[in-house]
């Protein structure tokens, strides 16, 4: 029954809108411009509930515009065929249409077509990722809508430009355009786009944590969509709320509101609303520990984002396949996911993007205070100028002497910064070039040894070559995947994620995937944690660093004892520390061990082997999380690493 509204409504679409071929012989003899314009609204008015018979009004209203190049309704129906196309999924497709709609615009100098047709492409280039192109796009058909006064308009580019920053994570500056998008639109008496404004805003709720609020929006929202039968706002009202019961733990009502919104969508053909289902559906199963059926939906996400050029929710499908692999045990499968994740996720969050948004945002906000300023300025502009040129001149110069020496002294500090830096990182890259020399010539010894003496070894001996040969190769996999991840951190590559978690449930994950090497060692974990204690934090940081933790205290442990992972909030801070009863570290080492140029490798209690890179990894990650890593420990009686952060 769940889907019976989505199969009746389908039918009730399907025989409501009329056929394109009676229609035209319905209309036979009339003016070509009438035509268009009818075939032009039908074409939008049924652009979500029918995207296919939408099209092809708006392809009858082409052929009739084909010999009126210069005519004014052809860059309109361009447009709608280009959101058309890009709600199915075919993205290079919409981006050819809206290329189209611009430059027929432009010839007929139509400014309301231009801003609409730049619009569009700045909903395309963020369908791609492409965040600060799509931003110049919007802003541009921003400012047009506004010298036109075009209030529908405007509506559209405030709305898109606030999507940008949501997905940004900058949500106050989201906030803020959401809400101006909202007042346009109720002046307009535009309920479609009010209710589109709604969704958005509560999600911006549900990223700040108000999920009262949030939930409180999203059922005005539903009630707004419910009025105009907004389909497709439905679709995303139940993914949101979907999400909201995700962050509160409730999975079976993610679960259904996540198949009803997926369920609208496939009735529409949205595509892109389809891929973020199947991504969420992927991450509900695996909270349900139902892996299979996770797998199958995060594989057609990552299928489907592929084959349309949704980056964006490829790089949420690679997360969390990677997270599957690391249940399943598969690090080296998931090694390679997590290497595309970081590929798509420093693509499109680089920091060059970052900055190129931000000194847009600001260009942007600067040309608006110049134009409400500019009468006031204007008034004063005479008033005192002679003295004022005197004071700007004088403090120009005492600036410009002023940044002389200080550009002097910031060179001087700069450049022994840069030797210091150059020189640990000399010693640091010697050190991975000695760590991976054993390995690696441990592979080729052992391949040599099976080449040339295969016959004549025993059973038993090539065995244990091939079991030397698989940890030398772990070995290597290690070093390189730790060193990809340091050089990431140096250059900024790295970015922080944050989402609330449990403070419980994150230390009893990360230390299930331990049990195993624990149990060599006959070594017991337990975890102690507060149930109650909720955090924001980088869950990849967090594990990391947890992880390196535990791998260190099995490493150093002896066997038959305990090691205990603890978390807790103290004052403004959370902590996690793990403790275990092994070797300990003499003070030298102990005074050494985070130095990036420190060489530092220990065998551990049953021989392991180690570079000490690991720790070194972890303190990079700590200090972009805003927190500091120390280390307490007695030599022979064990040792205490902590990891401490803002609440």
């Amino acid at each position: 029954m769940k889907f019976f509204f989505f199969i009746v409504f389908s039918f009730a679409a399907l025989f409501a809108q009329p056929k394109l071929d009676s229609l035209l012989q319905a209309m036979k003899g009339k003016d070509d411009t009438v035509v268009v314009k009818k075939l032009a609204a039908l074409c939008w008015e049924y652009r979500s509930v029918h995207p296919r018979a939408s099209i092809g009004y708006g392809e009858a209203a082409l052929r009739l515009l084909k010999d009126q190049p210069d005519n004014r309704y052809k860059s309109e129906v361009l447009n709608f065929l280009g959101v058309i196309y890009g709600n199915l999924g075919q993205l290079d497709s919409a981006y050819t249409y809206y290329r189209k709609a611009i430059q027929v615009s432009k010839v007929i100098d139509d400014q309301n077509q231009i801003a609409y047709s730049l619009n569009n492409l700045g909903d395309y280039y963020i369908k791609n990722a492409l965040y600060s192109t799509a931003l110049e796009n919007i802003i541009e058909a921003y400012q047009i809508f506004e010298k036109i006064q075009n209030k529908q308009g405007l509506a559209y580019s405030v709305n898109d430009i606030g999507e940008i920053y949501l997905i940004q994570k900058d949500y106050q500056k989201a906030l803020t355009y959401f809400k101006r998008a909202a007042q346009l639109r109720r002046e307009r008496d535009d309920m479609r786009g009010y209710a589109k404004t709604l969704i958005n805003m509560a999600n911006v709720y549900e990223n700040l944590q108000q999920y009262d609020k949030a939930f409180e929006v999203f059922d005005e929202a539903l009630d707004a969509s419910s009025k105009v039968d907004y389909v497709k706002g439905k679709s995303w009202i139940f993914a949101g709320i979907a999400d909201l019961y995700m962050k509160q733990g409730k999975y079976y009502y993610a679960l259904q509101n996540c198949e009803k919104s997926l369920a609208i969508d496939t009735a529409i053909a949205n595509k892109y609303g389809e891929i973020i289902n199947y991504n969420r559906l992927g991450s509900i199963y695996m909270k349900l520990s139902d892996n299979t059926k996770a797998k199958f939906y995060l594989e057609k996400a990552k299928l489907e984002s592929q084959m349309t050029g949704h980056i964006d929710q490829l790089m949420v499908a690679n997360k969390y396949i990677t997270d599957l692999f690391i249940d399943a045990g598969d690090y080296k499968s998931a090694y390679f996911s997590l290497k595309d994740y970081a590929t798509l996720n420093e693509s499109i969050f680089s920091q060059q993007n970052l900055n190129k948004i931000a000194d847009l945002q600001t260009a942007f906000v600067t040309e608006k205070k110049e134009q409400e300023n500019e009468l006031l300025k204007k008034d004063i502009e005479y008033q005192k100028t002679t003295i004022y040129f005197v004071i700007l001149i004088t403090v120009l110069i005492l600036a410009g002497v002023g940044l002389v020496i200080s550009k002097y002294k910031s060179e001087k500090r700069a450049n022994l910064l840069l030797k210091e830096l150059n020189s640990s990182k000399d010693k640091f890259f010697s050190i991975i070039a000695h760590d991976l020399k054993g390995p690696i010539g441990a592979v080729s010894n052992l391949a040599d040894i099976l080449k040339t003496d295969y016959t004549e070894l025993s059973e038993e001996d090539r065995m244990h070559i091939i079991s030397a040969f698989s940890e030398a190769s772990t070995e290597v996999q290690k070093l390189i995947s730790n060193l990809l991840t340091w050089a990431n951190t140096q250059k900024g590559g790295m970015g922080v994620n944050k989402s609330e978690l449990n403070i419980k449930t994150m230390l009893e994950s990360i230390t299930e995937r331990h049990k195993l090497l624990a149990s060599n060692k006959n070594l017991v974990l337990i975890v102690e944690a507060a149930a109650d204690i909720y955090i924001s934090a980088d869950r990849y940081i967090i594990e990391t660093i947890t992880g390196n933790f535990i791998t260190n205290a099995i490493k150093f442990s002896y066997k038959h004892t305990e090691i205990l992972i603890s978390g807790k909030r103290t004052g403004n801070q959370i902590e996690i520390a793990v403790s275990d009863s092994g070797v300990g570290i003499d003070k030298v080492t102990l005074e050494n061990l985070l130095k990036v140029e420190s060489k530092i490798s220990t065998i551990g209690t049953n021989n392991e082997k180690g570079t000490g890179l690991g720790l070194k990894i972890c303190k990079e990650f700590a200090e972009l999380h805003h927190g500091t890593i120390e280390i307490e420990s007695t030599e022979g009686k064990g040792s205490t690493f902590i990891f401490r952060f803002p609440a």
